[in-house]
């Protein structure tokens, strides 16, 4: 189901959580008020279908919108890292059956994703010369609640340099190429639970000179990057964060503006955590990056 047969397809993934005290019993226009927020995105030519993730209080069900397919997840936490691997098993299992092939946006309804965006993401990951090689693109963002001065603080590591997350694309607004997302064995894309399942003790961060707890959980995009990369090791194989900003606007609550930065202050340590205790090298994965 889509208006660009000849050219590369896309399906956009994103995950939403309802606060269960705002849903009510007509789900039908809970379903609607979600379609809307994609209502900018629903006549982009590449995009076929719209996976969204969430804990709305029904059975996965199917809607049609404009000539694309809007296609609800039911999962009690659709924010959780590894939520993603519901789509991906969802398209390969699709895949058994049709010969479409798709390319997977994953997405966060509070990006600011313009047609241009898409655009440019296709064109880097269609390359002749990369179709089988570019694993992500993606792009930084700059949001509205945190000061350039506060984000350098948590985008650099001890050394001043930039750290390793802040140098892979993250799913809040990334590309991921076919090959991979129906990839097999080495090839496979998937997003590790270690991210989920809180392995270690709680770290610390600086929130505004305080220290704050937290746990070591998120970076499942990196952490699959990592893997895809050291699993082909005999492959040059690559991913591409473009030195563009999207612009990432978040609510003006408080409790969610700490959330956020919090989780900004530990990329850092969670990713290199991570990639210590599966045995995978920072310095591969820095060196996989594209110009």
């Amino acid at each position: 189901m889509t208006n660009n047969k000849q050219g590369p397809k896309i399906v956009l993934a994103t995950r939403v959580e309802v606060d269960k005290k705002e849903e009510n019993n007509e789900k039908s226009k809970k379903y609607q008020e979600y379609i809307n927020l994609f209502s900018n995105l629903i006549n982009n030519k590449y995009i076929s279908k719209i996976y969204i993730i969430s804990n709305l209080n029904a059975k996965d069900t199917d809607i049609d919108k404009d000539g694309k397919q809007f296609i609800f997840i039911k999962d009690d936490n659709p924010v959780r890292a590894t939520a993603f691997n519901l789509v991906l098993e969802r398209l390969r299992n699709d895949a058994e059956n049709c010969d479409d092939r798709y390319h997977l946006l994953t997405y966060s309804k509070e990006v600011r994703l313009k047609d241009v965006y898409i655009e440019k993401m296709v064109k880097e990951i269609e390359k002749q010369n990369k179709k089988d090689k570019l694993i992500v693109v993606g792009f930084e963002f700059q949001d509205n609640v945190t000061e350039e001065a506060e984000y350098n603080q948590y985008a650099n590591d001890n050394n001043g340099d930039i750290g390793i997350a802040y140098r892979v694309p993250w799913s809040t607004c990334a590309l991921w190429n076919k090959e991979f997302v129906y990839g097999k064995d080495k090839n496979k894309l998937e997003f590790d639970k270690i991210c989920e399942n809180k392995p270690l003790d709680h770290l610390k961060v600086k929130i505004h000179n305080i220290l704050m707890e937290t746990e070591y959980e998120g970076m499942e995009d990196g952490l699959a990057i990592a893997k895809l990369i050291t699993n082909n090791k005999n492959k040059k194989i690559e991913y591409k964060l473009f030195d563009e900003y999207l612009f990432w606007r978040l609510p003006r609550n408080d409790e969610r503006i700490l959330r956020h930065k919090i989780k900004l202050a530990r990329k850092n340590i969670v990713l290199s955590t991570f990639m210590n205790i599966k045995g995978y090298s920072i310095d591969k994965l820095i060196e996989s990056g594209r110009d």
